[in-house]
Order: structure tokens, then sequence, then C-alpha cells
């Protein structure tokens, strides 16, 4: 019996040097299988699960390229684990040790078979960390597997949306990731709490909730008014200065015009009680400055400016000619007017009714004074291409009131404006007016050298005016091959002017068009709002490669915030493009 034992404990002995499976039984634990076998003991499973997911990472990470999951190893490999390391987690909760390695690996082999532990995962404590963490990384994964069509799943994301409550801890990421998978999933049956959501009150509300609600919205396109309301409502949420704008802005995009612009119109028109409910609310926040006058309207008119629908002009004329409306609500109406005229086709009478009222409002008050708004309406009026805002501007840079030198930093609000408007014929107007400007400034300069640093600003501004006028003196008016030349100039404003320009030539121009779209992913925001200006100009029937461009740069730049608002615009001139025959 004793030499029996003795050779036993050789034979182990000698096992444990071998890495592979011999005749003698000993295990290969580089084999995934040795490890899944030992998940059913308890005292080998946290051992055995932190094994396998250094196993299936390395295995991962060796992969050409890196993390590829078609690879036939990996997927032999999740074939022989991924069954197991569910059953190990949804079999035993209180092991959160073991939870923690296995999480690790069923999010991401991407595998139907993890469902079911993932779904598990999202039945967490609330207020224990560890597993609030494991419900995190469960819920991104469904994110990212985003199964379709399964009951179950949208049963229980929507279910995790109440259950991660509070604002600490790991509740809002999870509430954010289980929003953002029910919008991968296509579970319509959360759009009730998705705007239970984002109508809470102020004081209730985490922004990071609020925005992915939002989007959710958005992508289950559920146009209901109740959907349209709660995403309007979202635009004005204000979290400890974070904001839901765009991305409820983004949303309303999504759910197009016919659902939306009515709201827009309701909201400007302060017909939307919940809205002001909850404008009003933030006065009574401790340290919170409530919203300016207008802050309602002029918001609205922000989102309703994307769509240039007709159905605006009216109600926006009617805010732009209210001398009791704030200047931000009558600023904000007049450069959706600009949009929404230049939007209409070039014969359309209501161009003229917008332009006739954006000279009028231009017009009054004292210029210089406190009740001017010439410079609020210049741009919406040179917008539009109507060759009549050179005069207009003409005549009131002409006032008795701006000629003095101490006006010159005024007058170079109207200067710019009228850069942007001139033509070929008309670019001596402006050479007479910027010249007389550089004359006072040097004269400044000489009868005060000690102002230099104040006045020099001033004059690069004014070299900057110059050169954007400076295309309309070398491009002869119509000349569309000049205008194109100028989309690559370094200074961002001449490429404005030229994009403008070769949107007032209006028709239809392929050429043009292709060489307005090499310029569509345009590092500045403003420049590329004017080249989608110009391309929506020239595509009165519609532009297909102009969509699949637009949507190629939206897709290179995903997940750049900085760039959503570029986005949003250009998924707006998107929907207006494919509206067209």
């Amino acid at each position: 019996m004793r030499s029996t034992g003795f050779l036993r404990r050789l034979a182990l002995v000698a096992c444990l040097g071998l890495t592979v499976v011999s005749a003698s039984g000993c295990a290969d634990e580089n084999d995934p299988k040795t490890w899944v076998d030992r998940l059913p003991t308890a005292n080998k499973r946290p051992s055995a699960m932190r094994r396998l997911r250094q196993m299936w990472e390395s295995k991962l990470a060796s992969t050409t390229p890196p993390n590829n999951l078609q690879d036939p190893q990996v997927q032999q490999m999740r074939n022989t684990i991924v069954g197991p390391v569910a059953q190990a987690f949804i079999e035993h909760r209180e092991e959160i040790a073991t939870r923690k390695e296995a999480i690790e690996i069923l999010a991401t082999v991407d595998d139907a078979r993890a469902i079911p532990a993932l779904l598990a995962a999202l039945e967490f404590s609330p207020g224990n960390s560890e597993s609030e963490r494991i419900a995190l990384r469960a819920a991104q994964a469904l994110r990212d597997l985003h199964p379709q069509n399964n009951a179950d799943v949208n049963r229980r994301l929507i279910a995790t949306i109440d259950r991660a409550t509070g604002n600490s801890g790991s509740a809002p990421a999870i509430r954010e990731a289980v929003i953002q998978a029910i919008a991968a999933v296509g579970a319509r049956d959360a759009v009730p709490v998705l705007q239970r959501v984002l109508r809470k009150p102020i004081d209730q509300q985490e922004i990071r909730t609020a925005r992915a609600a939002a989007d959710a919205l958005g992508e289950l396109g559920d146009t209901s008014a109740d959907s349209v309301n709660a995403l309007v409502y979202g635009l004005f949420l204000n979290v400890r200065r974070a904001n839901a704008f765009n991305n409820c802005s983004r949303a309303l995009v999504k759910l197009g015009p016919d659902a939306a612009v009515p709201a827009l119109i309701a909201t400007i028109q302060n017909q939307n009680p919940d809205v002001t409910v909850l404008i009003n609310s933030y006065a009574g926040l401790p340290g919170v400055q409530p919203p300016p006058p207008g802050y309602q309207q002029a918001t609205a008119i922000d989102v309703l400016r994307n769509f240039a629908d007709p159905r605006g002009i009216e109600p926006l004329l009617t805010l732009l000619r209210d001398h009791e409306q704030t200047p931000n609500v009558r600023g904000a109406s007049s450069e959706a007017l600009g949009y929404t005229g230049l939007a209409l086709p070039a014969a359309d009478p209501r161009r003229a009714t917008i332009f006739d009222a954006l000279a009028t409002v231009f017009r009054e008050g004292t210029p210089g004074g406190e009740d001017d708004m010439a410079p609020s309406v210049a741009p919406a009026l040179v917008l539009l291409g109507d060759s009549r805002a050179v005069g207009v501007i003409e005549q009131r840079l002409q006032s008795r009131q701006l000629q003095g030198a101490d006006t010159v930093a005024y007058r170079l609000g109207l200067l710019m404006p009228l850069a942007s408007a001139v033509r070929h014929d008309s670019w001596s107007t402006f050479d007479r007016f910027a010249t007389a400007a550089s004359a006072q400034l040097t004269q400044l300069v000489a009868q005060n050298p000690d102002a230099q640093s104040e006045i020099a600003p001033v004059q690069t501004q004014l070299a900057t005016i110059r050169a954007v006028a400076q295309v309309a003196h070398d491009c002869n008016d119509g000349d569309l091959a000049c205008y194109q030349s100028k989309l690559s100039d370094a200074e961002k404003n001449v490429v404005r002017k030229a994009a403008y320009m070769i949107a007032w030539t209006g028709g239809e121009n392929p050429a043009a068009r292709q060489a307005l779209l090499q310029h569509a992913d345009h590092v500045d925001p403003l420049v590329r709002r004017s080249i989608n200006i110009a391309i929506d100009s020239l595509s009165p029937h519609g532009c297909a490669e102009c969509i699949t461009r637009l949507e190629g740069v939206i897709t290179a730049e995903r997940g750049q915030e900085s760039k959503s608002l570029m986005h949003l615009e250009a998924q707006m001139l998107i929907a207006r493009l494919r509206s067209r025959r």
C-alpha cells in the first residue's frame, strides 16, 4: 500500500511538469477545457474563472488584427467557454469575485449565448458598488450585441431604468448604457418610459440620462405628439451648466419636419405650457441664474431654423416685426428667415417678402444706438443673395451718426456683411467704405500712439474683411470656376464668401456641387454651414452623391462631440435632399 501511494505521488509530480494531456490522465493547463471543467467546484471556481479570462484576453490580443472575433481559434475557444461561464455567472450570484471575472468574458464574446447571463447581471443590488459595476458592464455589452426581436431583453432593459435610481455611484452610467441598448435593440415598448425620463422636473434630472433618452427617442422614430413634446421640453434642460440641446435637436431632425415643426412653432408662440413651467422653475433653484428674457422663443427658433420649413415663415415674420420682442428673439427670427428664404425656389414670392421685412427692420432704430437691429439682421439680409442688400447696407453706412472715427469699430460690424454681399460690379462701393475706415484707423494711431495695441486688432479685422470682398473683385459675377478656386483659401471667411457666391448662381450645377463636397468636412463649423447652404441651393431636385458624401463625413467623425452641431445641420440637409424629386 505504501508503495502504491508513493507511486501515485510521483505520478502527480510528473503531471505538474507536463503541458499536454498524457496517458496518465494529467490535465493540460493551456487548454480552456481544463479550466471549464473546474468551474463546478466551489473552491476551484474563482481561480478557474480568472484563468479563463486571462486566456480569453490573451487569445484576442494574439489575432491579426487584434480582437478579431472571426479568427478560427477565437471561435473555437468561444464555443468552449461561453456556455459554462454564463452558467456559472447565473448560478453563483453571491460570488462577486467570480462574477467580476466572468462579466469581462461575457461582455466581449459578442455571442447570443451570453445574453441570459447579461440579463441576470441587470438584477443588481442598488448601492452595492461591485454589483453596479457588473451591471454596467452587462448593459454596455447588450448595447454592443443589440439582439433584435427579443421580448425578454426589451422587458429587462426597460425595468433596469427604474432599478438604477439616484445620481451617485454607477447608477447614471447604467441608465445611460441601458437606454443606449434600448435604442440599439429597437425596443419601442420603452417609448413611454423614455418620454417620462426626459420630462422629469429639473430638480430630478441627470443630464447623461436625459441625453441618452433623447437620442433613443430619435433612433426609435416615434413621431407621436408625446415624444415630440418630450424632445422639445428637453431642449430647455440645463443641469449644472450641461444641456441636452444637441441631442434633442438631433432627435427632432430624425422624427422629421411634419412631427417637429408644429410643436416648435407652438413653443415660439408661447403655447407650450410644459416648457414655460420648466423655464419658470429655474428661478427657484439655489445658485442658478434664471434664463434671460426671450429664452424660450430664441431656443425653439434655433431648432426651427435648421428645418428651413415654409410653415415657419409667418410666425417668424410676426416675431421679427414685433418691437416688444427682445433683440435676441428678433435676431434669431431673422436668421431663421434667411435660411428658410434661401431654401425656397428662386422665383418664390415669399423670398421677396422675407427680404423686405428684413430690410425694414435693418433700417429701424438709431444707427449705433441701443435700438439698432442692423448688426443682428445683416447676416440674414445677405444670406438671401438678393443684390439689393448692397444698397440697403450702403445706406446705413452713410448715416450721419456713423461717420466719425470713433464709430469705426462699430462700422466693421456692417462692413463684413457688405463684403459678403458685394458682387463684382458693386465692389467699388465696399472699397470706398473700407478705405475710409482704414484711413481713420491710421489717423487714430497717429493721434494716440499708446492706443496702437487696441487699434491693431481692428486693423487686422479690416484686413480680413477686405480679403472677403476681394473674392467679388477677383471673380466676375457668375464665374463659377473662379469662385471654386477660392474654396481652398486659408482664410475661412473667404471660403464662406465663395460658397455663398456659388449658392447665389442658382440652378443645378454638378461640377460646382462636387467642388463644394470636397470641403464638406471643413474643420470650421461656420464654413461647413456655408458649404451646406450652397449645396442646398444648388440641389432643387435632390442630390444622391451629396447624401453619400455627407453621411460619410458624419460616420468618419462619429463620437466627436465637438462636431455634433455640424452633424445636426448635415442631417437636416440630408433630410431635405431626400425629400426632393
